[in-house]
């Protein structure tokens, strides 16, 4: 099925989000976050692209949308902390349109939004965390949630090294619960290794999501 143009309404009404909605065929729907709004990010950025074919591919119903201030959403796009309440607003959208269980990918300011939401009450059903940017914004007190988490960077990413991801995790009390891949000779913005964080997703969701649901 095709993506269809959605507006999201948050903080009461008050702030329209655009979004993309795809139908899925399992009963499972995934959030996809985008980078940072103030540099360029968007929902149309190739890792939110290669995310969103990837969880398609796989059945899965998918979200897209623009944060606060970016393409034709409304609202200011340095508001940080109102980002993450959002995530919970189209969380529970979500799940006006569907009963089955909600995953988040997130890229990385996208995760570091996700993982605020997560502070906040979110529940993801599982979780994909791209390259967070651990040596750009802090990740003090934002602790992994008890569910399936793939983490994925690349171990030439300036914004999210490899040894930044082991000690946050390692302070995480729910880090047994998440898988660690990294990618040779990958930077943060992936251009060209598109495929390669592809089969990571995949494996993920075939192994730790659609094997357990199976069974």
């Amino acid at each position: 099925m095709a993506e269809e143009a959605i507006g999201l309404q948050v903080e009461n009404g008050e702030i329209t989000l655009e979004g993309l909605m795809e139908e899925g065929r399992i009963g499972r729907n995934a959030i996809i976050c985008h980078p940072h709004p103030l540099f360029g990010g968007n929902m149309q950025n190739n890792v939110v692209e290669v995310v969103r074919q990837t969880f398609a591919s796989l059945g899965w119903g998918t979200l897209r949308f623009n944060f606060r201030g970016t393409g034709a959403s409304g609202g200011n796009p340095e508001e940080g902390q109102k980002h993450a309440l959002d995530l919970i607003t189209i969380s529970e959208f979500i799940r006006t349109r569907s009963a089955g269980r909600i995953d988040f990918a997130a890229y990385s300011y996208g995760a570091w939004a996700t993982m605020a939401a997560v502070q906040m009450g979110l529940c993801p059903d599982s979780l994909i965390l791209i390259s967070p940017p651990l040596d750009f914004i802090s990740f003090e007190g934002l602790k992994l949630p008890d569910t399936p988490t793939l983490i994925i960077a690349g171990d030439q990413d300036d914004y999210c090294s490899l040894q930044s991801l082991k000690n946050w995790l390692s302070n995480s009390p729910d880090s047994m619960l998440a898988s660690l891949e990294s990618l040779a000779g990958v930077d943060h913005f992936y251009w060209g290794a598109e495929r390669e964080l592809s089969a990571k997703m995949v494996t993920f969701l075939e192994t730790r999501i659609l094997k357990v649901q199976i069974h």
